[in-house]
């Protein structure tokens, strides 16, 4: 688990970029504080930050290169099956280190060129020099669980793990992208390739980036979650949970392989406290559970859960209670090692909190449950599915009527429920996390050309619509794409390594969602959401555990969100006049948000999409 950064350019590369690459090291040597490396020729500026995990000896630092010398290698991540692989390959590759994921990467792509990607399990973007066939390979994994940013100037393509080092080295000159602003206020990121940066670009998962001599670059998809979606798997019930468990095992054991000790992000739910469990059967090393909890509110709290449930496997049980000033702090300190996107998620905090803890108590992994809604299913994907067979039973001008009526309301929670609802298609209902297209109308100041929605059309409509389940199938395309890839995963990877921790994601492991996306959804929540996975704990989980109700990570925050947020919205965004998103938010809208909120205690979320864009901005471009 590493940072990487260079620059390309095959017609002669210049001592400023090479200067400038060294430049982004430093930016980025949270991502990696144990060593640093640099590989430079007349072609390519390689530079890489390395966080011991794997194989420690300083025999695998990086940039590491083939026996031959012919292919020069800088990458962040862990490929975890690499034994097997090694062991593939032994016979007709030679090699230098005892147990090294990085060589086995070169190895393999000595075997199998880009092929072996198909090999990988695991999470990584890496840059592959081949001199031989004068070519740069730009590679993220399937999932997007890595960031991988690129910027063309001068002739040169330079890269980085954080946009942030572009700006940091004087490269080019920060300007705010204004699409992708207006696409966070719906769901809270942008999607790739774009980033909130005017011609700065990330590689989107699972595609790589081809760098030749003479050529144009050219851009490839390798893996595609949608494959697996549009395919239908008739299991029944019992196959489909064999099946799981076999897959999960499998990557919770892959996640479990390092050479250091492991921590576990312990929530109290299922998908934590399996991680729990399996780290415990395999491994027999110091392992500690981290849990925090609001000493304002008990709703949400699953600490006393998460308590028990480490007493009795003998691990380590550290819980934080945190006071406002603590998550204040967390978001301060936190913007100030990692600027490259706002806080949209305001679990983001939370999760460089935790990350901050393991590392404070001598860990440097950390295991989290990102991945499991995603196999099970979501509680809210019950209501999306009887709001899609409304919407499609009621004539428009009926929805324009019931619309017209409920807007009589504002202030009131089931107003504002059928409002959106009735508005928006179905599968957009469920990634509007900030403002439907017809609020932003409303209150938008800067281009009216832009509408969010094109781009959950376009993933919606990469799945079949003759399938019987196909509106969740749709659902869960954008989730992959969109939702995990661009949020989810970068608000487990930006603050794990602001800490400089490795953080994992054993319910992110291919294998295991290349077969759950073919599984139809009444197999999955048979009897309610994540029902395969809920039978898999009933035999590996106590009953408190796979009984409770889910509670979201965030449902901490509720508490926050209808008291304190809106002073500091007030403070901070309605009366500071220079405040930089009065350029893109109309001030009547701002004042008039914050009245509402102050009534009903309905906005709470919305003001914080506001207020932690304003603060990003001002973090970025305030002189």
């Amino acid at each position: 688990m590493c940072g990487i950064a260079g620059a390309i350019n095959f017609q002669n590369l210049d001592a400023t970029s090479e200067s400038i690459v060294k430049s982004f090291s430093k930016c980025i040597s949270h991502r990696g504080p144990d060593a640093d490396g640099f590989y430079i020729d007349q072609n390519i500026a390689f530079a890489h930050r390395r966080l011991s995990i794997i194989d420690i000896d300083s025999n695998s630092n990086q940039p590491m290169f083939s026996k031959d010398k012919d292919v020069v290698l800088v990458y962040n991540g862990e490929i975890y099956n690499h034994e097997e692989i090694r062991k593939k390959l032994h016979k007709k590759h030679i090699f230098q280190t005892k147990n090294s994921d990085t060589e086995v990467i070169i190895n393999a792509y000595k075997e199998w060129g880009m092929k072996c990607l198909d090999y990988f399990v695991g999470m990584f973007a890496f840059a592959i020099y081949d001199k031989k066939k004068n070519k740069v390979f730009l590679v993220r994994d399937r999932l997007g669980k890595k960031p991988l940013y690129y910027v063309s100037k001068n002739n040169t393509l330079f890269f980085s793990s954080e946009n942030q080092a572009f700006f940091s080295s004087g490269l080019i000159e920060k300007k705010i992208d204004e699409e992708s602003v207006y696409n966070y206020l719906t769901y809270l990121t942008t999607p790739a390739p774009k980033t909130f940066f005017e011609n700065v670009f990330k590689l989107e998962a699972g595609h790589y980036l081809e760098i030749s001599l003479n050529k144009k670059n050219k851009k490839v998809q390798y893996w595609n979650i949608s494959d697996y979606i549009n395919k239908v798997n008739n299991s029944n019930f019992n196959d489909a949970q064999s099946q799981t468990l076999n897959l999960l095992e499998k990557s919770m054991k892959f996640r479990n392989v390092a050479d250091v000790p492991i921590s576990i992000a312990l929530s109290g739910g299922i998908d934590s406290s399996l991680n729990l469990h399996y780290t415990k059967k395999f491994r027999a090393d110091k392992i500690a559970s981290i849990n925090i909890s609001f000493e304002s509110s008990k709703k949400g709290d699953e600490s006393a859960i998460a308590g028990k449930y480490s007493k009795e496997n003998e691990v380590e049980f550290i819980n934080k209670i945190l006071n406002e000033n603590d998550f204040t702090n967390w978001i301060k300190d936190y913007l100030e090692i990692s600027k490259d996107v706002p806080l949209g998620d305001p679990n983001t905090a939370l999760m460089f909190g935790i990350s901050k803890i393991a590392r404070e108590n001598n860990f440097k992994v950390l295991l989290v449950g990102e991945g499991g809604d995603e196999i099970g299913g979501y509680p809210i994907y019950t209501k999306l599915n009887f709001l899609n067979k409304v919407n499609i039973f009621i004539p428009d001008i009926i929805k324009k009527i019931i619309i017209s009526l409920f807007k009589l309301y504002p202030n009131n929670r089931l107003s504002k429920r059928i409002i959106r609802s009735l508005s928006v298609p179905s599968y957009a209902n469920r990634f509007i996390f900030g403002f439907s297209e017809d609020e932003k109308r409303n209150f938008w100041i800067k281009n009216k050309k832009y509408n969010s929605y094109e781009y959950l059309k376009k993933l919606a409509d990469e799945i079949r619509s003759d399938i019987a389940d196909s509106f969740l199938r749709k659902v869960l395309n954008i989730e992959y794409k969109l939702r995990l890839a661009e949020l989810l995963l970068p608000r487990v990877d930006y603050p794990s390594m602001a800490t400089s921790i490795e953080a994992r994601s054993p319910f992110m492991d291919h294998n295991l969602i290349e077969y759950s996306a073919t599984l139809p959804w009444n197999i999955k929540m048979k009897n309610g959401p994540k029902s395969i996975l809920k039978r898999i704990g009933e035999d590996k989980l106590p009953k408190y555990i796979v009984n409770a109700p889910k509670i979201g990570f965030g449902q901490l925050l509720n508490p926050f969100f209808e008291n304190e947020l809106p002073a500091w919205f007030h403070k901070d965004v309605i009366i500071d006049k220079d405040s930089p998103i009065r350029e893109y938010v109309d001030i009547n809208f701002l004042e008039n948000l914050y009245n509402r909120h102050s009534k009903s205690k309905l906005y709470g979320f919305q003001i914080w999409t506001l207020y932690s864009l304003n603060l990003w901005m001002k973090k970025n471009f305030d002189k």
